[in-house]
């Protein structure tokens, strides 16, 4: 199994929009991409959408 180097693996996080995509152009299983990202610290496509599309809540919001 050909180890994949962090850069290559942040690169393609942020360049595709989902995991799956990522994955497949990675050329590896869904879980192994996620285990890989958690384990480097690196936000997956799907947590990146899932931030974007959080509600901003009044107690956040500093005037």
């Amino acid at each position: 199994m050909e180890k994949i180097a962090r850069e290559r693996l942040e690169r393609v996080a942020r360049i595709y929009a989902s995991n799956q995509d990522a994955c497949q152009a990675l050329g590896i299983a869904a879980g192994t991409f996620s285990r890989l990202c958690r384990q480097y610290g690196i936000e997956t496509p799907h947590a990146r959408r899932h931030r974007r599309r959080r509600p901003v809540h009044r107690s956040e919001i500093s005037y």
